[in-house]
């Protein structure tokens, strides 16, 4: 059964060896970015058919997911109608091509994206990227992108359901009451210094109602993901 198991496995291989594409074997190819599906995937236009490429070593947030789309914008704006170079590291499942893909000034997309704090180092994929960790770890610090959400959600988390969709939030900072005075109800949590808004994530496990005028006296700061009023 093994046997069988390894021949079929081999004969797959083979037959996807011989359908790649020359672009997929040469490691290397350029051309314009035709298309931006998220911040991780792009299509690249090569002998007049767009060409899907995986960023190798970093995950975005999901569409769906606070900060997908800014993370797709970000990719865009760096990447749309230029011309690029993907030096390619693997197939993946799907059939695309996964790789590091060179902007025209030799910037790397894949570590602009985690510079700018819209992108995971993917371990899994890249481990022992030390300019990747050290780019992450400098956007955390400085709560760049997605981490101006101190617990923002892994898009491989994201992708098994770990959010369920009524506790999704929103990307941009919700509007404030236009009348706002001093017993304002807000909530608070057992153990956090912060207040919030009705409906924020941060008030799943406790909430306890307060007056912002109590809540600002008494030491609580405005949460900076529901964005309540101050």
């Amino acid at each position: 059964m093994a046997h069988l198991i390894r021949t079929s496995i081999l004969a797959i291989l083979a037959v996807l060896l011989v359908c790649l594409p020359s672009y997929a074997l040469d490691r290397t190819f350029s051309g314009p970015v035709v298309g931006i599906i998220d911040g991780d995937t792009i299509d690249v236009l090569v002998d007049r058919s767009a060409v899907r490429v995986r960023l190798h070593g970093i995950d975005c947030p999901e569409k769906s997911a606070p900060f997908g789309n800014q993370a797709k914008k970000f990719a865009s704006d760096l990447a749309f109608k230029k011309t690029v170079t993907v030096h390619t590291t693997d197939i993946d499942k799907y059939g695309r091509i996964v790789g590091e893909v060179i902007l025209p000034d030799g910037k790397s997309l894949n570590r602009e994206l985690v510079r700018a704090g819209y992108a995971w180092w993917y371990r899994q994929y890249a481990p022992g990227d030390k300019e990747l960790e050290a780019l992450e770890k400098a956007a955390r610090a400085s709560q760049k992108g997605l981490w101006a959400d101190p617990d923002p959600t892994p898009p491989w988390e994201w992708r098994r359901g770990a959010r369920a969709p009524s506790e999704y939030r929103p990307e941009q900072p919700r509007s404030p009451p236009s009348v706002v005075d001093g017993d304002t109800i807000v909530y608070i949590t057992k153990t956090g210094k912060k207040y919030h808004r009705d409906g924020c994530k941060y008030l799943r496990k406790s909430r306890m109602p307060i007056k912002m005028r109590e809540a600002s006296s008494s030491g609580y700061g405005a949460c900076k993901i529901c964005y309540p009023p101050k």
